[in-house]
């Protein structure tokens, strides 16, 4: 069978009769009909040959799909639907000539038939006016001509219910004279998760109140005086007696999204951001306060000042930083890369605020600030550091546009010269943002935290923005770019190269001076190796993974990747050494001062997936300190203090690295089933394990084993 089926048979014992009702093409061709079939079946305690034989069938809509059924004594109730919804009744007294009883017709089609004595009671959708979830009425007294007595459309133009796949969230009480019934949908005010109060009467339905969750509700029902409004995220307590303005009474949290965490002392610093949607519905963005060893248990939970997506977040000497904002593209540029959408007067879309986490499970809110700035970008989130004491920096930013076709009818000429007649492509337009985001504020007073610079290196075209570093008053980070290249000078003999006009990939260092915080000054870009990974040595030494070209003239890789080393003396960066990395991927790699940690895929079958551990000699050449083997490759990697973590697959093998020439293994764990985190919202300690944020599904722990 196909659609939502309720009841597909019935077995009579009595009369060994079995009733069964499939869809299934008719004569053979690709048009649906639904078919309804008795059989005779033998009493399984009978002792004989008797097989099963066919009684009778009827056919119901050829070109229908069958939608829902239910059976109730010697009849059956069946929806099929093609453009409008035929209700059956068939009569089964008389099993070796089942026939139509009769039908009625309307709008849309049902997924559920509750049968109430002579009335039926149905949940569906209709299409008269859209697609809306509807609970219909009937009268089926005379089974030769059912009528239809009401029908409600939920929500404004488009509304769905789990009730349309599951008959568990359809809640009918005809001792309450009531229907509650979930639903999501758009209504007047937007979007909205709902359960929606229906009275039932005996020959009318009419809608009354609703009750409003910030997630799917799942479930509701009647409990003494109050209703019981379910959803994954709460239990609701709501007095009904005024059904038109049903009253939550008392909330129960079940379950919060953790999307990242911070481990203080005996406590944990759980954030739900709000960046996700869950369950078709936005969570609010929040900070809980738990024990570290029982993370369900809140102790104290902060009031945010606003309902906007937390977008960063930091703790830094007894004090949690959070970034709050609007996460947007802003208007759709025009063809000339500017901007359409220049307005005054815009609310702020930015706001910090610092509170104290001193005295846990006690916060204090010391002090907030608000920015107004362009569009932050779709998907914001920032990296929060300090390139110098008192002054806090987001770097950044979210997904903006990119649209090669925009100025396509402007072709720009490659390198000048010696390209075909004519010759050039058009440029790829990029614009808003992309990351590359730097907004900075002066946090030396925490009470009045100040806005000071917003820095926006995405405008440049440039995109793929590395995390940041920071060393002494300069924020490090990288970015790459498509440029073009000059055509290949005449006479070269190299036949490999690309002819005429095109484009190449480079990446680039970006530093930005924070000296005067309020007016950073950005250094020219510095061409480098590859993706940024990690400066050392007071920024001088930067390490960078990347595709070397085969030559000058021909730029094309082997698809293989490197770790390079190289100087930098504030204006260019100077090649030192390099170390090819796996051509098996994941390879990830985590710089941590002079300790390069690599991870190695096994590339054969007798190879072990190693955890490598490299620095840079004195003598510039980069040499293996130490390895560890892995039970799998790993994906990515992690450290807190001396505990390096390696995601592999969904499960993180701890390590200590005090001595990172010698890794030691301290325990594998995570969470069960496909559930899966982000190492880089995690947070943990040698002497305590590891703490995984999961989003929805709360957190895991990996604990470290007892001593011995």
């Amino acid at each position: 069978t196909a659609g939502r089926v309720n009841d597909k048979f019935k077995m009579n014992w009595a009369n060994f009769v079995f009733t069964a009702i499939s869809e299934t093409p008719v004569n053979g061709s690709t048009a649906w009909g639904t078919k309804l079939e008795t059989f005779h079946l033998p009493d399984p305690r009978a002792v004989g040959p008797e097989g099963v034989f066919k009684l009778g069938q009827v056919t119901l809509g050829n070109g229908e799909r069958l939608y829902a059924t239910r059976f109730d004594a010697n009849l059956v109730y069946v929806v099929t639907f093609r453009r409008i919804d035929p209700l059956w009744v068939v009569d089964i007294s008389d099993p070796s000539h089942p026939k139509i009883a009769g039908e009625v017709q309307v709008p849309g089609y049902s997924n559920y038939i509750q049968p109430l004595g002579d009335r039926l009671v149905t949940v569906g959708l209709d299409n008269s006016n859209s697609w809306r979830v509807a609970v219909s009425l009937f009268d089926v007294h005379d089974p030769s001509a059912p009528a239809l007595l009401g029908k409600v459309a939920l929500g404004e133009n488009y509304s769905w219910s789990e009730a349309n796949t599951d008959e568990k969230a359809f809640n009918v009480m005809p001792d309450e004279h009531l229907i509650l019934l979930p639903f999501q949908g758009y209504v007047t005010n937007g979007y909205a998760s709902r359960i929606q109060l229906i009275d039932l009467n005996r020959d009318t339905l009419a809608l009354r109140g609703t009750i409003d969750h910030p997630c799917q509700p799942r479930r509701a029902t009647v409990h003494q005086d109050r209703i019981l409004s379910l959803s994954g995220q709460e239990l609701l307590s709501v007095d009904a007696a005024d059904r038109d303005h049903p009253q939550i009474k008392a909330t129960v949290p079940l379950a919060w999204s953790v999307d990242q965490l911070f481990l203080q002392d005996n406590y944990l610093i759980e954030l739900t951001t709000a960046s996700s949607w869950w369950w078709n519905g936005q969570p609010v963005p929040a900070v809980r306060i738990t024990p570290a060893n029982e993370p369900d248990h809140v102790l104290n939970e902060v009031p945010l000042p606003d309902l906007l997506p937390i977008l960063g977040a930091a703790v830094r000497g007894g004090r949690l930083y959070l970034a709050q904002g609007e996460q947007n593209f802003g208007p759709v540029p025009l063809a000339d890369g500017s901007d359409p959408g220049e307005a005054t007067n815009l609310p702020p879309n930015l706001f910090l605020s610092v509170y104290d986490i001193s005295a846990l499970p006690d916060v204090a809110l010391l002090g907030e600030t608000n920015a107004v700035l362009d569009p932050l970008g779709w998907s914001a989130n920032f990296q929060l550091v300090w390139p110098k004491t008192g002054v806090l920096v987001l770097t950044g930013g979210g997904g903006g546009y990119w649209n090669p076709w925009l100025d396509f009818g402007v072709a720009t000429p490659v390198g000048g010269v010696g390209g075909p007649a004519g010759g050039g492509i058009a440029r790829p337009i990029f614009w808003g943002n992309n990351g590359g985001r730097l907004i900075a504020f002066d946090v030396n007073d925490t009470a009045t935290p100040k806005f000071l610079s917003d820095v926006n290196l995405a405008t440049n075209s440039w995109w793929s923005f590395s995390p940041a570093d920071t060393v002494s008053g300069l924020v490090y980070l990288s970015h790459q770019a498509v440029e073009p290249y000059p055509p290949v000078v005449a006479g070269d003999k190299d036949t490999n190269s690309p002819s005429g006009n095109y484009w190449v990939q480079r990446w680039y260092l970006d530093v930005v001076d924070y000296a005067d915080a309020a007016n950073p000054a950005v250094r020219k870009p510095v061409n480098i190796p590859g993706s940024l990974k990690g400066v050392a040595r007071a920024g001088e030494l930067l390490y960078t993974v990347g595709q070397h070209w085969i030559n000058a003239t021909n730029w094309w890789g082997d698809g293989s990747e490197y770790l390079d080393a190289s100087a930098y003396d504030g204006v260019e960066a100077h090649f030192i050494d390099s170390l090819k990395l796996s051509s098996y991927w994941p390879h990830p790699v985590l710089v941590k001062d002079d300790d390069i940690f690599v991870g190695h895929p096994a590339e054969t079958n007798t190879v072990k997936n190693l955890l490598e551990v490299w620095t840079l000699s004195n003598a510039g050449m980069l040499t293996q300190l130490g390895k560890a083997e892995l039970s799998g490759a790993a994906q990515n990697l992690a450290n807190y203090g001396s505990l390096l973590a390696a995601q592999i697959e969904n499960q993180a093998s701890l390590f200590n690295v005090t001595n990172p020439a010698a890794p030691a293994f301290l325990v594998t764990g995570g969470p069960p089933g496909c559930v899966w985190f982000d190492l880089n919202k995690s947070d943990g300690a040698l002497d305590r394990g590891l703490w995984l944020p999961l989003g929805i599904y709360g957190l895991s722990v990996v604990s470290l084993p007892a001593a011995p």
